[in-house]
């Protein structure tokens, strides 16, 4: 019985993840938000006010992931209950991952410490990221330029060194960017340097001062900010510097608008902000996709933000 196997020791807190994952199978694979309802409505029976008692989905659904390194043991016990088993068990399965949670730290306490990363090595490691980030912007733009491409694509690196080690660092990335592109790409993209510059500021303070990196939620409103952000730097420039013609493939859709009988501000606007958007959006959760292979490779112990790592799990 699944009862039985929670009275055994237990390796780790993805062992328990897993058991429990077999005992929901077991139980007719009981949906996440079910689970949610059903111990929201025994809380409720137990005294708890509606709004006390609410447990989201994704909180249920963060219990049997794997890879954790703390786990709830109260609902744990909640969700052995929620799945038809009794007190005895739900208690069974508590104590479980408490003498998890007691072994993992005594492990930690006699585990050596890890020297941390001299300032030489981290400057080292800033550097060669920071380099790679404008080449990464400069591939995006010659990629773009190359096939006409009605994006950007060109503040991919600007969004991970903003988001990683700050917006400053992320600035100086997107104003590198644009000056290098003089060189290898299209002169004229000197003219849109404040523009890397300003989403490279919103992204960074986005993350730090509105912790608009906690949900998913929140992530996919920062990239949308960065979008508007980016649309009314650029959009007076287009106008004023380059009479709305900037050499690129968005030149096309703003002579359409102009032909139908949009205005020059109106037709550069809505151009801007529809191919903003959508250039933004790829190019922030590419980003995300970066900053956790990066993680996964260890950069995260030598690079870490303030206030942790990224949470858009929920």
């Amino acid at each position: 019985m699944e009862s039985d196997r929670s009275s055994l020791p237990a390796d780790s807190l993805d062992q328990i993840a897993d058991d429990l994952q077999r005992l929901r199978i077991a139980a007719g694979e009981v949906s996440y938000s079910e689970l949610a309802s059903r111990i929201a409505h025994r809380r409720q029976e137990n005294g708890m006010s509606p709004a006390a008692a609410r447990v989201a989905r994704s909180t249920v659904f963060d219990i049997f992931r794997t890879g954790r390194t703390r786990i709830n043991a109260e609902l744990v016990a909640e969700i052995v209950v929620a799945l038809g088993h009794d007190d005895v068990d739900a208690e069974a399965w508590r104590a479980r991952c408490l003498a998890v949670r007691t072994t993992m730290k005594a492990q930690t306490a006699h585990a050596p410490l890890t020297p941390a990363p001299n300032h030489d090595s981290r400057l080292a490691i800033v550097v060669v990221l920071m380099v790679a980030a404008v080449g990464l912007n400069l591939f995006g733009g010659s990629v773009v330029s190359r096939f006409e491409l009605p994006i950007f694509l060109d503040m991919i690196g600007t969004a991970v060194v903003a988001i990683m080690l700050g917006p400053w660092h992320g600035a100086l990335v997107g104003l590198s960017t644009n000056v290098v592109g003089v060189f290898s790409t299209v002169p004229a993209t000197l003219a849109y340097a404040i523009v890397n510059v300003v989403g490279a500021l919103v992204w960074g303070y986005g993350v730090r001062l509105w912790h608009l990196d906690k949900t998913r939620l929140r992530f996919l409103l920062l990239n949308v900010l960065v979008a508007l952000a980016c649309t009314i730097t650029a959009v007076p420039i287009t106008v004023l510097v380059f009479g709305g013609v900037a050499g690129h493939a968005g030149d096309d859709f703003i002579s359409t608008l102009r032909a139908i009988g949009d205005g020059l501000w109106t037709s550069v606007f809505t151009v801007n902000i529809s191919i903003s958007l959508a250039d933004k959006l790829i190019t922030g959760y590419t980003a995300l996709a970066i900053i956790h292979l990066l993680g996964r490779l260890g950069f995260s112990e030598i690079i870490r933000r303030r206030d942790g790592p990224l949470n858009t799990r929920r």
